[in-house]
C-alpha cells in the first residue's frame, strides 16, 4: 500500500478509532496514545493492508487488542493492600463495577438487532440523529424513539439486576 493510499483509506478513520479507544480506556491521553500505536502498527503492516476488505473493522479489532495489552501492562499507582487512599474503591466495589459492565454488555446484546444497531451508531460511533437517519433510512424522529426505547429497556433490566 502506498503512502497516499494509506492516507486515503486509514486516516479518515482516526476519530472513529479514538472513540473506541476512549470507550475502552476511559482516558483521553491513553486513547490518543493507543490510536497512535494503532497507526504505527498499521504502517508496519502496510504491505498486507491491500487485502483488508473492511478497514474500520480490521482497525477496530487491532485497536481493541492494543487497548487490552495497554490495560494489562498498566501498573497500579498504589500498593494493592492500601485501601485507605481517598477516592479509591475497595476491591469489592471494583468487582461489582466489572460485573455491572458485563451485565450491561449482555443486556445490549439482548436488545432487538435494530435497536442495538441504532444505539451503537449513536453511542459508539457518535453519530447525530440526522446522520443515523441518512445511514439507516429511518426518519430522525423514529431513530430517536427507538434509541430512547433501547435505553429504557437497558435501564429497566439494570434496575431489576440491582
Amino acid at each position: 500500500m502506498t503512502e497516499a493510499a494509506f492516507h486515503t483509506v486509514w486516516m479518515p478513520l482516526q476519530e472513529h478509532f479514538w472513540r473506541i479507544a476512549y470507550y475502552i480506556l476511559e482516558s483521553r491521553d491513553d486513547a490518543s496514545d493507543a490510536v497512535q500505536d494503532l497507526y504505527l502498527k498499521l504502517w508496519s503492516l502496510r504491505d498486507s493492508l491491500d487485502l483488508v476488505q473492511s478497514p474500520k473493522a480490521y482497525g477496530g479489532m487491532l485497536l481493541k487488542n492494543l487497548c487490552i495489552d495497554r490495560m494489562r501492562r498498566a501498573k497500579p499507582s498504589a500498593p494493592l493492600e492500601d485501601d485507605t487512599i481517598p477516592g479509591k474503591d475497595p476491591p469489592d466495589r471494583e468487582l461489582a463495577a466489572k460485573e455491572d459492565v458485563a451485565f450491561i454488555g449482555k443486556a445490549i446484546r439482548e436488545l432487538p438487532p435494530g435497536q442495538r444497531k441504532l444505539l451503537t451508531l449513536r453511542v459508539v460511533d457518535g453519530l447525530s440523529y440526522e446522520e443515523i437517519s441518512k445511514k439507516t433510512g429511518l426518519s430522525g424522529l423514529n431513530a430517536r424513539v427507538q434509541i430512547s426505547q433501547a435505553r429504557k429497556k437497558l435501564k429497566k433490566k439494570y434496575e431489576e439486576y440491582r
